[in-house]
């Protein structure tokens, strides 16, 4: 079964718990973030008024018990705020794209990430840039977007932003007034940037506005002095997109937002290309939020891990094979990076009906546990010609993996595994090595 070259880096969006960041021990000062001064402003929807509370440091959940944090926030509702701010933003973005991508923004999709259409069209206008959109604070035109992490003052919970043509960042800071429950953006407030509200930005700021212009004394710099030499020197099993960028081509802009903080790193959502919050009618199985994630070493202030794939696709029942797929590719990506720190067992811990169930799997499946192989793998696919079976409760899918991405002729397998999965709630109940 061939895949499409772009699914693998699209089958993901956020996850947290289970990808840590390989990072220097040592502490460092948080990476530049812009410092342009500017007197604070307004920009707000009439009775959506938006304050700038403290900037504080949060763990990696990207919540903590300190004054001014949203501790009582789930891990849901921090990724829907980040992810609906990062849409409207995505969607925004206005700097001429030099590449293959050229923004048409979404009307339904604008519509889903704002409380309503006075907000929208208080904020988006006409869709211009600089002056005639309120929520760009300004700035004419860009093609990055930082977003910090989401903070609560009172009954207020807030989203800082900045937007970033190349790695210049603009000379204000945009506060989004949000709603905890559904991540809608409510307003926005201009004012002075505070760089402790983007620790790490400043390798990300530089790589990927370089990307975004097509810079290519970084892009030809074989030394890669944005990345830590771990992540600089590592070579994953095999790929059909380029491990800086989780793209075949240089991205024409970037969007990445605070997950979490540590005396030693940052923890970002990550996504080359545009954030969906709504499904895609055309592709209803792809995730919605962000695609991949990173994380930066603040006290070398270089990038020190980028997953392009941070989480499978949304349950798919009604296309086990599909679902299945995602999945296994999915752990493959994680075990792929354990070498700069990433927990593949923790990652793929959720997707299983229980503790025990993945305790036995994982002890029964070899050298690289759940894939039967004795090196991680180049690919992990449903087997060519097999289709799913489904008995009583469990729902059986024949898998193989592959040494390189591409696919070779049968019987050049790395390995085959039988998959079952719990009919009901599509989590895996069981792997049985079969080759």
């Amino acid at each position: 079964m061939m895949r499409s070259r772009i699914a693998t880096a699209a089958v993901a969006a956020t996850l947290v718990a289970g990808l840590g960041a390989c990072s220097s021990t040592s502490k460092g000062a948080p990476g530049g973030a812009p410092t342009a001064a500017g007197t604070s402003a307004s920009a707000t929807v009439p009775s959506a008024t938006a304050t700038t509370p403290a900037s504080t440091a949060s763990d990696a959940s990207g919540a903590s018990g300190a004054s001014g944090t949203p501790a009582a926030f789930s891990a849901d509702q921090l990724e829907t705020m980040r992810a609906k701010v990062a849409a409207v933003y995505g969607e925004g973005v206005t700097a001429p794209a030099p590449q293959l991508f050229q923004m048409t923004p979404d009307p339904k999709e604008l519509a889903a990430d704002f409380d309503s259409a006075t907000t929208m069209k208080a904020l988006w206008g006409s869709g211009g840039t600089g002056a005639d959109r309120l929520m760009d604070c300004g700035t004419a035109k860009y093609d990055g977007v930082a977003i910090g992490a989401v903070q609560s003052s009172g009954e207020t919970t807030t989203v800082p932003v900045t937007l970033y043509q190349g790695a210049k960042a603009g000379g204000r800071e945009i506060t989004v007034t949000v709603d905890p429950g559904t991540g809608v953006i409510k307003g926005v407030s201009c004012g002075t940037p505070k760089a402790a509200d983007f620790p790490g930005i400043s390798p990300i700021a530089a790589y990927y506005g370089a990307t975004a212009n097509m810079d290519t004394a970084v892009l030809n710099d074989k030394s890669m002095p944005y990345f830590t030499p771990a992540f600089a020197t590592w070579k994953p099993a095999d790929t059909d997109y380029n491990r800086e960028t989780c793209t075949q081509d240089v991205p024409d802009f970037w969007i990445v937002a605070l997950t979490g903080t540590t005396s030693a790193a940052s923890a970002w959502d990550y996504s080359p290309a545009p954030v969906r919050t709504i499904a895609d009618p055309a592709e209803p199985g792809l995730p919605v939020g962000f695609t991949g994630s990173m994380a930066v070493d603040l006290g070398s202030s270089k990038i020190s891990r980028v997953s392009c794939a941070a989480k499978p696709s949304a349950t798919d029942s009604a296309h086990p094979s599909q679902y299945a797929d995602a999945l296994m590719e999915y752990y493959r990506l994680a075990a792929d990076q354990t070498s700069l720190g990433v927990d593949a067992k923790a990652a793929i811990q959720p997707y299983f009906v229980s503790d025990a169930a993945l305790t036995a799997a994982w002890s029964a499946t070899g050298p690289v546990p759940l894939l039967c192989a004795n090196k991680v793998p180049g690919a992990v696919e449903v087997a060519d010609g097999s289709t799913p079976t489904t008995s009583g409760s469990t729902t059986t899918v024949k898998m193989v993996t592959w040494p390189m991405w591409h696919p070779d002729q049968p019987g050049q397998e790395l390995s085959k595994f039988t998959l079952t999965l719990d009919t009901s709630t599509m989590k895996i109940a069981s792997i049985t090595c079969t080759k």
